[in-house]
């Protein structure tokens, strides 16, 4: 019945796409982020929704229902051109990759796909309206699965275990990815105009934290209390933010069954913990791949194959001071950057690190901008405050997953572009002039009482 019910809704949705490229455009990026297919149990299981909603768009987007160029117009373009030139030497680390990778050219694929849509992002998503539409549409279609693990662990008092699943990978990097979440989910509750709405995505944030419980990931963890104090210390609303993290906590304390609390604890002895033991020899034998292989590293997922793992089984890398017991059998990378270091090289990682340390630089023009054009850009240094903190949880959880193939960071980080972009042209239409403020999104306050969540 519930196959049933989707294929009708698909049908429908195809209808909505046909009409505008960035209908079909949020279908596409609400379709991989909800990962409809494991909600499905038959004959639908095996559907490709996002290869039909992507289809969808291109064919709208040529036939030039909803592009617009203007945000590419002035130069300006150096993050378009990294995504363009990781893209390319993905292709050259798969190309060039170790035989016998079994998934090399899948993740190589899925890569370049999640690149494809964020490079069409500046062709599509064009202004406020749009940009608030992108977050509705990553917030809420990720937070089906943080929402329905986290009531599973409240219904339960605490007994459900939260394994992730097949699309967002073990409990570890669907903690983390969780995390990443919560703050869109806080800026869309900062900009909601309906009460019912603030409180149902407040509500939401909530329990997606209280979903990074029911993993019982360490990493998880980490994040979440570094997402936490980001909050007290950079917080404008200081005391809302202390209200949070205190709610949040005081919940957890309540529903954490006992052996959530020693799980936790054993991160005091990390260096002693054999996972961490595991992750410095995933670290060691990534380096060791990218020192043998500097320009394309070994190919996706090469460190994770038996037949890599034999060839550098003794091989320390540059990490060769740290000294680790053999392992008799290949590991994960356990680290984003160790992760890109040894499937894509030396300079793989330079062109990934300048992709994810980009936001940094075009959020901090978007709050100069702000500044510039007055109240009516309050919205985009709220949005930017955010953005930064969702990176800044991607970049310390990611330190111990292998997690960097994901699309919401790449997304996330041609969005900071985009909204940098849709911020420049609104100050040269107000001739770098405090603007008037203008009428508010559908959904979201005006101007004046916005209660903005961080500086």
């Amino acid at each position: 019945m519930r196959d049933m019910v989707m294929a009708g809704l698909v049908v429908l949705m195809i209808g909505l796409c046909l009409r505008n490229a960035f209908a079909a455009y949020m279908f596409w990026g609400w379709a991989g982020l909800a990962a409809l297919q494991t909600f499905m149990y038959g004959f639908m299981i095996e559907f490709q929704f996002v290869q039909l909603f992507a289809v969808v768009a291109l064919l709208v987007l040529v036939l030039g229902r909803g592009g617009d160029t203007q945000l590419l117009r002035g130069g300006g373009n150096a993050v378009v051109v990294v995504f363009v030139l990781f893209g390319l030497h993905a292709l050259v680390a798969a190309t060039f990759s170790y035989p016998g990778i079994p998934r090399n050219w899948e993740i190589c694929l899925d890569l370049l796909k999640t690149l494809l849509f964020c490079l069409l992002m500046p062709l599509l998503v064009t202004n406020r309206l749009r940009v608030h539409a992108m977050m509705l549409m990553l917030a809420l279609g990720f937070s089906l699965h943080s929402v329905t693990e986290g009531l599973k662990f409240l219904a339960s008092g605490g007994a459900h275990v939260s394994d992730g699943n097949a699309r967002f990978g073990d409990r570890n990097h669907f903690a983390v990815l969780v995390v990443m979440t919560i703050p869109l989910l806080l800026y869309l509750y900062n900009y909601s105009r309906n009460w019912v709405l603030r409180w149902v995505v407040l509500a939401c944030a909530g329990i997606s934290a209280v979903a990074v419980i029911s993993t019982y990931s360490r990493a998880g963890l980490v994040t979440l209390l570094a997402m936490g104090l980001w909050l007290l210390l950079r917080g404008r609303r200081k005391i809302f933010s202390l209200v949070l993290v205190a709610i949040t906590a005081v919940v957890v304390v309540s529903i954490a069954p006992e052996n959530w609390v020693q799980r936790m604890e054993t991160i005091k002895s990390a260096t002693e913990d054999q996972s961490f033991v595991g992750r410095l020899q995933g670290w060691q034998r990534s380096s060791a791949i990218a020192v043998a292989n500097p320009i394309n590293g070994g190919g996706f997922r090469a460190v994770q194959t038996l037949s890599v793992f034999e060839q550098f089984r003794n091989d320390r890398g540059f990490l060769g001071f740290i000294d680790t017991p053999d392992q008799p059998h290949p590991v994960a990378a356990h680290s984003i950057y160790f992760e890109v270091l040894g499937d894509t090289g030396f300079i793989g990682l330079v062109l990934f690190l300048l992709i994810m340390f980009s936001p940094f630089v075009m959020l901090s023009r978007v709050k100069r901008l702000a500044k510039q054009i007055g109240p009516s850009a309050l919205w985009a240094s709220d949005l930017a405050s955010m953005l930064t903190l969702s990176m800044v949880a991607y970049l310390v959880g990611g330190a111990s997953i292998s997690v960097a193939y994901f699309e919401l960071p790449y997304v996330l980080a041609m969005l900071a572009f985009v909204l940098y972009r849709v911020l420049r042209l609104q100050a040269q239409a107000a001739g770098a002039a405090p603007a008037v403020p203008s009428a508010a999104l559908p959904g979201a306050p005006r101007p004046g009482p916005a209660r903005p969540l961080a500086r």
